[in-house]
C-alpha cells in the first residue's frame, strides 16, 4: 500500500468561545443565569455590578507608547460612561417585582397528615402508633402492612395499633389509611353522608365491572335496572380512588423568575427588565486605574489585568445582548397579543417564531432561545413566552385565529358533551367549522393529545 498526500481544501465552520457562551447565555433562565453571574463574579476579580456611582477622575499621565496610549482612551472612554446617567432611570414609584410571590414549594403527604395528627388529643401511645401508620402508608394513601408490623415498630399492642391505624382513618382526605380501594370508597362515602346501600354493594362486589363499563352485568346481578346501575356509577365517579394522589411525589418546584414585568400605566403599557434579577455589571474602576502608565503596576500584573478585562467586556456583552433579546421579543409579544392583554381572557392572535426572527434580524435559533425558559410577569399571572406563540386559522371573516384558542374551544365543546354521546373527532372538527375555523378532523385529534384528552369510545366507556 502506497501512501500519498495530496491538498484538499474544506469549508468548516466553528463558534469562538465568546460567541457559545453568548448562545449560551441566551438560553439560560434567569435562575441559571444569576448562579453565571455570581460565578464570574467570584472568578473575574475585575468585574463588579453596578451601581450607578460617578468614578472619581484620575489626573492624566502621560503615555509612553502607543498601546498605553490606546488603553488609556479606552480607559477614559469608559469612565465617560460610568460618569453618565443611565439613559432609563429607575422609577421610585414604580411597582417592584416580588420574585417570592413566583417561589414553589411543596408539602409531603406525611407532613400533612402528622400536622393533623399534632391537633388531635391522643394518648402518647396511639399517639406513635398513628404515626408509625402515616410512615407505612403508601403513595396512594393506602396502608400496606400488618398491624403486628406497627406494633412492634410503635413498641405498643396490636390493640393500640388498630386505635392508632382508626385515628388515621378519620383524617383528610377521606379515604386515607384504607387497606383496600373498596374501604377507601367506603369511607369516602360514609364522609360524605352517601345513604345508597346498592352503590356499597357495587363498590363490595364489582368493582371490577365498573372499571369494564359491565352495566349490564352489574344489574343483571344486583336485579335492578341498567339506568339506575349507570347513575350510581355516576356518584362513585365522584370519589377519589387514590386519596394520596394530590400528595403524589414528584420533581419539587423551584424558583421561576420572570425576565420581564408588563404593567398598565393609564392607557400605555410598559415593559420593565427585571434588573433585580440580573444586575448590570461593569468593569471595576479600581483595576482600570492600575492600567494606566505611571500606575506602578508590574508587567504580569498589566497582562493579567488586560486579559481578564477583555473576558469580563465579553460577559458584560452577552448578558447585555441577552437582555436586549429578550426584550425585543416581549415588545413584540405585547404589540400582537392587545387583545389578550387587554383584560387577560382576549384570544392570542398567531404568532410564530420565524415572523419575530424576521421582525428583530436575527436568526430563527436566536429567537427559539430568547422565549424558551423565559417569563413574562403581567396583571394575569405568569407566562412563559412560548405561551404568546403558536401557529393559527384565519376564519372566514377573515379573522386569524390562534390554535391555542382553536383548544380552547375544543375543551369548551367536550365539557358541555353528554357522557352517554361523546364527541367525535370529526363532529368538533363540524363544529370548528361551523364557526368559521376550518380544522382538519386529524388535526383535531392532535390537539385532543396533546390536551391529554381520550378518544370519544373511551370517554364513552367511562
Amino acid at each position: 500500500m502506497e501512501f500519498t498526500q495530496r491538498p484538499e481544501v474544506k469549508q468548516k465552520i466553528t463558534l469562538s468561545p465568546q460567541v457559545y457562551q453568548g448562545l449560551s447565555i441566551l438560553a439560560m433562565p434567569v435562575a441559571e443565569l444569576q448562579t453565571v453571574i455570581e460565578t464570574e463574579l467570584l472568578e473575574n476579580p475585575v468585574l463588579e455590578v453596578e451601581e450607578f456611582e460617578d468614578a472619581p477622575e484620575e489626573p492624566e499621565e502621560e503615555r509612553p507608547d502607543d498601546e498605553e496610549r490606546a488603553w488609556d482612551e479606552w480607559l477614559d472612554q469608559y469612565e465617560d460612561l460610568d460618569s453618565s446617567d443611565p439613559v432609563v432611570p429607575r422609577d421610585p414609584n414604580a411597582e417592584a417585582v416580588d420574585t417570592e410571590d413566583f417561589v414553589g414549594s411543596i408539602q409531603s403527604f406525611g407532613d400533612y397528615l402528622e400536622q393533623q395528627l399534632a391537633m388531635m388529643s391522643l394518648t402518647p401511645a396511639v399517639s406513635r402508633a398513628a404515626r408509625a401508620v402515616v410512615g407505612s402508608l403508601d403513595d396512594d394513601g393506602f396502608f400496606c402492612v400488618s398491624l403486628e408490623e406497627i406494633a412492634a415498630i410503635a413498641g405498643v399492642s396490636r390493640t393500640v395499633a388498630r386505635k392508632g391505624l382508626a385515628v388515621v382513618q378519620q383524617l383528610d382526605p377521606p379515604g386515607v389509611g384504607a387497606r383496600s380501594l373498596a374501604q377507601a370508597l367506603a369511607i369516602q362515602m360514609e364522609y360524605l353522608g352517601i345513604d345508597e346501600p346498592m352503590l356499597l354493594k357495587i363498590v363490595e362486589e364489582h368493582l371490577d365491572d365498573v372499571g369494564a363499563s359491565h352495566y349490564r352485568k352489574i344489574a343483571r346481578a344486583l336485579r335492578v335496572d341498567e339506568d339506575e346501575v349507570r347513575r350510581l356509577v355516576e356518584v362513585l365517579r365522584q370519589l377519589n380512588p387514590r386519596p394520596a394522589g394530590a400528595f403524589s411525589p414528584g420533581p419539587s418546584p423551584g424558583y421561576i423568575v420572570p425576565d420581564v414585568t408588563v404593567r398598565r400605566f393609564d392607557d400605555e403599557w410598559v415593559i420593565i427588565a427585571n434588573s433585580d434579577a440580573v444586575p448590570t455589571l461593569r468593569v471595576s474602576t479600581r483595576y482600570r486605574g492600575m492600567l494606566r502608565s505611571g500606575s506602578g503596576a508590574d508587567e504580569a500584573t498589566v497582562r493579567y489585568l488586560k486579559e481578564r478585562i477583555r473576558s469580563a467586556e465579553t460577559f458584560i456583552r452577552n448578558v447585555d445582548r441577552r437582555k436586549g433579546t429578550v426584550g425585543r421579543i416581549a415588545g413584540i409579544v405585547l404589540e400582537v397579543q392587545r387583545e389578550f392583554f387587554a383584560d387577560g381572557k382576549g384570544p392570542l392572535r398567531p404568532l410564530r417564531l420565524e415572523d419575530v426572527a424576521v421582525e428583530i434580524g436575527v436568526h430563527l435559533s436566536t429567537v427559539s432561545r430568547g422565549v424558551t425558559g423565559k417569563y413574562m410577569a403581567t396583571p394575569y399571572g405568569l407566562f412563559e413566552l412560548k405561551h404568546f406563540f403558536s401557529g393559527g386559522y384565519r376564519t372566514a371573516s377573515g379573522l386569524d385565529v390562534a390554535a391555542t384558542t382553536v383548544k380552547e374551544r375544543l375543551r369548551d365543546f367536550l365539557q358541555k358533551e353528554e357522557a352517554l354521546h361523546p364527541l367525535s373527532d370529526q363532529r368538533l372538527a363540524d363544529l370548528l367549522s361551523d364557526e368559521g375555523i376550518p380544522v382538519a378532523r386529524r388535526t383535531v385529534a392532535k390537539y385532543r393529545e396533546e390536551m391529554g384528552i381520550e378518544p370519544s369510545w373511551a370517554r364513552k366507556r367511562r
